[in-house]
């Protein structure tokens, strides 16, 4: 709202006088470019602050020819952040000059500011402090606008504008990529136009991290192999030549993305998969075997059920009174065939926490020689796995390089997924994880080592 002022407002003289000689009421207010006439606490709460423009000559934004001449003082109100716990109602006084250039097409122009840029209905610092919430925060936009009494739109265009700034991934520089999915949302049944059949679909995103700092770098749809290839064509010769290790899950079609593009790049697979493996052979023989002997699936009164969990765990982190529970169930021999499922489970785990490649060849001697004396389909197939991706588990033995902060990300972006209620617009969900992400790896870098905490390098 603009309205024409009065000639016996109070104005600044000079720029520079009222810079470098502010009154308290504008130190504390603070708005650059503008001072602090009045204020004034309103009957319904909040307060009132009027502050007036202290340039007295301005560039024509289209020329650039500098004028002094006021054509009229202009009333605005803007939204800006609360002082004093209170909510504030700005009322921004501001010159608007008359081009002095005959040949300029722009007759007037008003003042531009940092905080208050050309047409802006709200301080720049109040959609900081918007963006700050949503960002860093984890907040929703709803509960952001509720706080900040700004609209939906208005902040997620602050959020997108702010995503824009983040530096591209071929300025980051990276030597251990890590390559996750996540699903983006909940799967969909539809029925094909032609068979008439029900087909589900599940919309599936793939995730590009730093392995070592956890930066998110892109988000692409799908988890197939021409996605992982368009996004890595996308990225510089350079940047591509600064790889060195590429995380993955035991994911074929991730394998043959990076294969195909980066042939030089050793691949190392995430050890956290291949022990969940084992763990669902474990299980699966479980399953299999108590329906056999039992006839039914496992109840509590059943010790091989009751510990399933206990199964699941590291056997050489086991307290003595959990091996002594597990010896329950490896010592009954009708469960035979569970604790030769079990004995593959540690030797795999064994294999995997080798320090060195002749340790984890003289591991995988005895996980075969364990493969061989169980004799069955589940730990013949995981030997299978194994042997399929025993290149890329020396790569991780030797390098240590794992998908940890690339899953660490992706819970982030769930966590994201769930605050916002699931997103519809896929730019928007893009740039929540970019933006967080960012925010996120620029604050652990900052923590200092003093403070007893971990900060990435």
């Amino acid at each position: 709202m603009f309205q024409p002022t009065g000639t016996d407002l109070s104005l600044p003289t000079a720029s520079s006088t009222a810079e470098l000689f502010r009154d308290p009421v504008s130190v504390v207010f603070n708005l650059d470019g503008y001072q602090v006439l009045s204020a004034c606490d309103l009957p319904m709460g909040g307060r009132r602050v009027i502050a007036v423009a202290n340039s007295v000559e301005a560039a024509c934004p289209d020329c650039g020819v500098i004028s002094a001449r006021v054509h009229q003082r202009t009333r605005q109100q803007v939204r800006d952040l609360g002082v004093g716990g209170k909510n504030i109602e700005l009322i921004v006084i501001k010159p608007r000059f008359l081009c002095t250039e005959v040949a300029c097409a722009r007759r007037t122009f008003t003042q531009v500011t940092s905080q208050l840029p050309f047409r802006a209905r709200c301080t720049a610092r109040l959609k900081a402090a918007a963006v700050e919430a949503v960002l860093d925060e984890g907040m929703p936009i709803w509960r952001a606008c509720a706080r900040h009494r700004l609209g939906w739109a208005t902040i997620n265009a602050a959020v997108i504008a702010d995503t824009v700034q983040i530096p591209a991934p071929d300025l980051v520089p990276v030597r251990a990529l890590g390559i996750d999915e996540h699903r983006f949302a909940r799967a969909k049944w539809f029925k094909h136009p032609e068979t008439a059949q029900w087909c589900r679909v599940e919309p599936w995103m793939s995730t590009f991290v730093n392995a070592e700092t956890g930066h998110i770098l892109g988000v692409v749809d799908g988890r197939s192999s021409a996605n992982i290839t368009r996004w890595l064509h996308a990225r510089s010769q350079a940047w591509l030549d600064s790889l060195e290790v590429v995380a993955i899950d035991p994911s074929s079609a991730f394998r043959n993305a990076v294969r195909q593009v980066l042939p030089a790049v050793e691949i190392s697979v995430d050890h956290w998969h291949v022990v969940r493996l084992g763990n669902q052979m474990l299980t699966e023989v479980r399953q299999r075997v108590t329906r056999e002997v039992l006839g039914r699936r496992g109840r509590k009164e059943d010790s091989v059920w009751a510990h399933r969990m206990l199964l699941l765990r590291a056997g050489d982190r086991l307290t003595e009174a959990g091996l002594y529970r597990l010896e329950e169930v490896l010592e009954d021999a009708d469960f035979e065939e569970v604790a030769a499922a079990w004995a593959v489970k540690e030797r795999l785990r064994a294999m995997l926490a080798a320090k060195d490649i002749p340790a984890a060849q003289n591991a995988r001697i005895d996980f075969e020689m364990a493969v061989a004396a169980a004799d069955m389909a589940e730990t013949d197939k995981l030997a299978a796995t194994v042997a399929n991706w025993w290149a890329e588990i020396k790569v991780f033995i030797r390098t240590q390089v794992t998908n940890a902060r690339t899953e660490a990300a992706n819970t982030g972006i769930k966590h994201i997924k769930r605050t916002g209620r699931g997103f519809r617009n896929q730019k928007n969900y893009q740039s929540r994880i970019l933006g967080t992400s960012v925010r996120q790896t620029r604050r652990r870098r900052r923590i200092p080592h003093q403070q007893g905490l971990h900060a990435q390098r």
